[in-house]
């Protein structure tokens, strides 16, 4: 077998080092070869499995989201299928997924695990496999800077949200979708159950499905928006123990849908925890776009 394997080497922090030999070990054991592509910037992951990946058996991107979803710009539409191994911050496909932390058991994974055609979000045609969203968490993106990110780590981001949550405006997006209009200051589009490493707005999400998972907050102001994060913390830590309290959703606005359109004037957006600098006004599904080795088991969307 023959391995494109995609590192940031900034993922994680930087400490890359000794989990790629590793990495490297196992599979030579195993007498496959591997060719490691270090990335040098923003879009180079995503350019190196578009130009190389059909020379490979599998494209393996090794870093966190960010990275994973560059790569699966590069191969999102091929048959080249994508191996994982997270080593980001949040690493939030990986705990969709179910994938383990330890190198040996993601490797076995890489090389004897069944490959799922996966659904992709398309934001203005950039391919997600997370979610994507307009708001104020995008906002917070926007001001994060990656040399904080390096230091503190996913704390970076309690920062940035903090500073964006007192700063941002919260400008309304009206959205249409299926003949309906709805509007709001945040909009999710999710293919996936987690946002970010802990919230659920969609438990029964399913990215093999053909939809897309809809939230419109339709509600403004700050306050307002620090209540639902924190109904939204509490579902999680109550969860087991107590009917989950996601009864104030439905006051918002929630929907499944094939395709929606966002209009709004000057409102940040992100795909996948990466900043979208033009915003976006286009959002759609594309069935089983993309192909990823995964654990054997059956997906479970409620897991």
């Amino acid at each position: 077998m023959r391995y494109l394997l995609i590192v940031n080497p900034a993922s994680g922090g930087g400490k890359q080092h000794h989990r790629l030999v590793k990495v490297l070990k196992f599979f030579r054991k195993k007498g496959d070869e591997v060719v490691v592509h270090q990335t040098s910037g923003p879009d180079d992951a995503r350019l190196a499995a578009r130009e190389h990946g059909a020379d490979f058996d599998a494209v393996i991107a090794a870093g966190g989201d960010g990275t994973i979803n560059e790569v699966v710009g590069g191969l999102a539409g091929t048959e080249v299928p994508l191996g994982v191994l997270p080593w980001g911050t949040g690493n939030v496909f990986a705990r969709e997924m179910g994938l383990p932390r330890r190198v040996k058991p993601l490797c076995r994974i890489i090389r004897r695990g069944r490959i799922r055609c996966l659904d992709l979000g398309m934001a203005d045609g950039r391919p997600f496999l997370l979610m994507a969203s307009a708001g104020l968490d995008a906002y917070a993106l926007q001001r994060l800077a990656g040399a904080q990110k390096k230091v503190w780590g996913v704390w970076s981001y309690v920062g940035a949200a903090l500073s964006a949550w007192w700063r941002y405006r919260s400008p309304l997006i009206e959205v249409q979708l299926d003949g309906i209009v709805d509007r709001g200051s945040f909009v999710l589009v999710s293919n996936t159950r987690l946002y970010g490493t802990i919230l659920v707005f969609f438990p029964h999400a399913d990215p093999t499905d053909g939809m897309l998972d809809v939230f419109v907050f339709r509600h403004s102001g700050r306050w307002k928006f620090l209540g639902m994060v924190v109904q939204m913390i509490w579902n999680h830590l109550t969860e087991g123990r107590k009917p989950r309290a996601a009864g104030f959703l439905a006051r918002h606005g929630v929907y499944r849908v094939k395709s929606l359109r966002l209009v709004s004037r000057g409102v940040p957006a992100q795909a996948d925890g990466e900043y979208l600098s033009n915003g976006v006004s286009e959002i759609a599904v594309s069935p089983g776009a993309l192909r990823v080795l995964l654990p054997g088991r059956r997906l479970d969307p409620r897991r």
